[in-house]
Formats: C-alpha cells, structure tokens, sequence
C-alpha cells in the first residue's frame, strides 16, 4: 500500500482528532472481552502481543486524516458535528483492514514496526481481524445516524465505503494476476492503482465530505480528486521502492509491477526488456536481482519519467477540486497534500 512515513502538515493537524474518534468508535462497538479484539487493538497499535499498553506510537494515520481534512474543506472545524469523526474512524478502519489482508497476501512479516498480525497468530486469526476490522468500519458509518445524520445520508455514506471497498479488491485481483507477466502496459497498471489505491483515498476524501453535509457534486469532486492522489502516491511509492531504499523492497521480489518496472517493459529498447523479462522470469527473485532491475531502469529513464507521472496526477486531483469551491485556505492545504504524496 501507498505509505507515507512522514505526513504532510495538514494531516499531521487531523492525528489527535482522528485517535480521538477512533478509540471512541472501537470502544463503543466492542463489548466482548474476546482475543479477537485484542488482535485488532495490536493492528491499530494500540496495544502489544501480550495486551499490554503499546511502547511504540502508532504509525501517522494516512486515510482517517485525509477524510477529516476533506471535512473541514467543506464545513469549517466545530461546525461538521460527530458525523465527520465517525466517518475517518471509518475511512481508517477500512484501511486497517485491507492492511491486514495484504500483509499475509504479499508475505510481509513486518507491518510498520512490529511483526505482521498473519506473523503472529497465523493467517486463519489473519483473516478473521482483517474481516472483523471491515465490519468494524461499517457499523462506524452506520452510527452516523445515531449522530444526526438523516438515514438517507447514512446509506451514501455506506454507499460510498462499500464502494472503495469493491473497487481495492477489484484493484488486489489485477495486482495478483500481473506478478506472473511481462505485458502489462502503463494504461493497465493505471487501472490498477485507480482501482486498489485510488479507490480507498478517494473514499476517504468522499466521506469526509459527505460527513460534513457536502452534497453530491462536491463529494464526487473529492471522490475524484482522491482517486489521482491515491495513483500519485503509489507511483512515488514505487520510485522509492527502487532508488529510496524503500523497506518494501519485497514487492520487486514477489515479481509486482510497480510503475517504473511497467515503462520500461512497454518503452524500453528491446534487449532492455529482455533483460528485464530474464529478472522476473526467474523462478524465484534474490534481493541482489533488485540491483539489477534499477541498473535496467536507469538506462530507460524510468525513474524520471514516474517522477513526471506523478506530479501529473497530483496536479489533475487539485484540478477536480478547484471546481468545489473551496476557500482558499483550504485549497492550499491540499497543495501541501498533494504536493508530498506525488514526492516533489
């Protein structure tokens, strides 16, 4: 997943309030005492293997802070009610929960700092906290209605959850079935990442606005804008992944296409890809191959060009915004926004 150790000050703004509105979602639709939630507090960072309190802080929140931004944009802070905290518990919830699965999908021992829950207690208790986390997401937007929310508003919201939801996991299925190719091209990895990444940030973003009374137009408007910033950062990602001694290195060695890899096998020269096509053909990928990939890709211009695709996308997200009429300051918040998750 798109990640981004060092929030932009705006989101870096939402962290207290997004903890806040979390623990008060979690504690309100937990009742039982099962390990089951104990496995979710550790996701969350709450809490350590043994229950006890967390020595580390939590990672910076990505996707509750960035719908809680999307709903001071629209509605000034003070004046969005409780809906707007129920909403970023449940933007982040989701987030957690897609997170659980991937990390057992992709074989990732470490989530940010600890060990992976799959790690821990097994992917069957894996599957259970991933799907426990998303039923956890989803009572949070239902509870809107219980904070003034009219019932037609709370089924958009649920409408628009259950939406980026689909389209992540139609995203995973495209990412899964590309790891044994070498033909995938650019347009087909950009429909990837608008389905797996986009769709989450731009859901986020939408119940933000939506909690904050946005209407429709407005909050496909941040729909939109979220999508090109998701594809944005997963592009920086990518980049990082292969020149910024990213930790997800394993996502080369699990044969994934990320973008730079996809340009140079649709636009490099044709011993360039047989290079390449040699790499990703073996049967198993050694961490020394990943020298070997970015020894191909710098010779393509890979990096620059992902670089350029990027600020693209982040610059077509600002542009979906312009047209919410948003004040100024607001606007210039998620310049700063973009600007980080494009890396420039």
């Amino acid at each position: 997943m798109a990640y981004l150790a060092d929030l932009p000050q705006p989101l870096l703004d939402r962290q207290e309030a997004l903890e806040q509105a979390l623990r008060t979602h979690v504690k309100e639709a937990v009742a039982s005492e099962l390990p089951l939630y104990r496995m979710m507090e550790y996701q969350l960072g709450w809490i350590e293997r043994d229950g006890e309190p967390a020595v580390r802080a939590p990672a910076p929140r990505f996707h509750g802070a960035l719908c809680l931004e999307a709903a001071a944009s629209v509605a000034p802070d003070g004046e969005q009610g409780e809906s707007a905290g129920a909403a970023a518990a449940a933007a982040e919830l989701m987030f957690q929960s897609v997170q659980v699965h991937e990390d057992m999908q992709s074989a990732e021992m470490r989530a940010d700092d600890h060990p992976a829950v799959w790690w821990t207690w097994g992917p069957a208790q894996a599957i259970n906290v991933g799907d426990g986390l998303h039923a956890l997401a989803r009572l949070a937007v239902f509870s809107m209605g219980s904070r003034g929310e009219t019932p037609e508003r709370v089924l958009g919201a649920v409408a628009t959850l259950d939406s980026a939801a689909l389209r992540y996991y139609e995203g995973q299925y495209m990412e899964l079935t590309f790891q044994e190719r070498v033909d995938i091209t650019e347009a087909k990895y950009l429909e990837m990442a608008r389905a797996k990444h986009g769709s989450l940030v731009g859901g986020a973003a939408a119940l933000g606005a939506r909690a904050a009374g946005a209407t429709d137009a407005v909050a496909e408007a941040f729909a939109a804008a979220g999508e090109r910033l998701g594809v944005a950062a997963q592009i920086a990602a990518d980049v990082d992944i292969i020149w910024g001694g990213a930790p997800a290195a394993g996502m080369v060695l699990n044969k994934s296409k990320i973008y730079p890899v996809v340009h140079a096998l649709e636009h490099g020269s044709i011993a360039q890809k047989r290079e390449l096509g040699t790499i990703y053909f073996k049967r198993v990928m050694e961490p020394s191959d990943i020298e070997g990939v970015r020894r191909v890709l710098d010779k393509t211009g890979a990096r620059e060009h992902a670089q350029a695709r990027a600020a693209e996308e982040a610059a077509a997200a600002i542009e979906q915004l312009e047209g919410a009429g948003l004040a100024a300051d607001a606007m210039d918040r998620w310049q700063t926004i973009a600007r980080a998750l494009a890396g420039s």
